[in-house]
């Protein structure tokens, strides 16, 4: 049968797959005129990049999009990435950004009440990468991320779970934490192969006991925390004691460590108790932070380790 026989939404779901696999996806569109029209609101609604290459290219785009993007996907092989990996994020964004302004432009000019585009909203924003500790343009982390305003982020390591490594070093983590107080929108986060910034004994930047793992995010609703070190329980607790986060209903710290992957993973015991250090709060609203500790954090061991540490546990639920 010739393609121009094929019903359009029959032909759409054929180039959204061929789009998604395809190594050259902007080869798909240039098959024939009909390919282009569908193809390219397919392209932009769902932006992926598998190379830094794709990433650079569709940054020094002039051209507007075909549509307003619904996310946006960045997986590379391996996890190698240049160190100006984020600086391309954020000259991708900033393309998106002046595309839904001109886009606000011409609805303004038919007389719609417009807002100023300054975040590039999204449904899902998802980073397979890894970051550098000697990396200068870390800096780059913020300035990327803060011109999104995501409903789901995602920042994973690129290896098998089985291979414990750490994607997001402490000095990213922190640039991260940064952007993520900036958006409005999100209501789930997962991040995982991950170091914080600090611990308890302060082997790196000053951590304090009683602050918040995340600043108020008063639309998230769940956190995934997978494979992470240098996470303070007491951290944990500062978080759920932040006024305005009633729908953040779930917590999950998968093979997570107050210190190296060599020690015990953290329970919620561990949690529980690090209330007791929130020293602004009264006995009484410990208590109920206590409850709220045992509603919505869930700590779990998935990943085995060849040997040290808490081995001997079965998998799943750490009480």
């Amino acid at each position: 049968m010739s393609l121009s026989r094929v019903p359009v939404e029959l032909l759409q779901e054929i180039l959204a797959f061929a789009l998604e696999t395809h190594p050259h996806p902007s080869d798909v569109l240039t098959v024939n005129k009909a390919f282009l029209e569908l193809g390219q609101p397919l392209l932009h609604a769902r932006l992926r990049f598998h190379s830094i290459n794709q990433l650079i290219l569709f940054s020094n785009g002039t051209e507007p999009l075909a549509c307003a993007p619904k996310s946006l996907c960045i997986t590379l092989a391996g996890g190698s990435a240049d160190f100006e990996i984020f600086k391309h994020l954020a000259a991708a964004l900033e393309r998106c950004r002046r595309s839904l302004r001109a886009a606000d432009k011409r609805r303004a000019r038919s007389g719609e009440n417009v807002e100023v585009v300054n975040q590039v909203p999204l449904e899902l924003l998802s980073l397979r990468l890894h970051s550098h500790t000697n990396n200068p343009h870390l800096g780059y982390i913020y300035e990327a991320l803060s011109l999104a305003n995501p409903r789901t982020f995602i920042w994973m390591g690129p290896d098998p779970e089985h291979h414990f490594s750490t994607a997001i070093v402490p000095s990213a983590t922190y640039h991260l934490i940064r952007a993520l107080s900036t958006w409005t929108a999100i209501e789930h986060i997962t991040l995982t192969n991950l170091s914080f910034p600090s611990d308890e004994l302060g082997l790196n930047t000053p951590f304090s006991r009683d602050a918040p793992l995340l600043p108020p995010l008063p639309s998230l609703r769940t956190l995934y925390i997978g494979q992470a070190t240098l996470l303070p329980p007491s951290a944990v607790a500062a978080m759920l004691a932040l006024p305005g986060q009633d729908n953040l209903t779930r917590v999950r710290l998968v093979d997570t460590y107050r210190h190296s992957i060599w020690g015990p993973r953290i329970r919620r015991r561990d949690i529980e108790d690090a209330v007791g250090a929130l020293r602004s709060l009264s006995e009484e609203q410990q208590q109920e932070l206590v409850e709220r500790v045992r509603r919505v954090v869930s700590c779990e061991k998935k990943t085995e380790r060849i040997m040290g540490g808490d081995n001997g546990d079965a998998q799943g639920m750490l009480d």
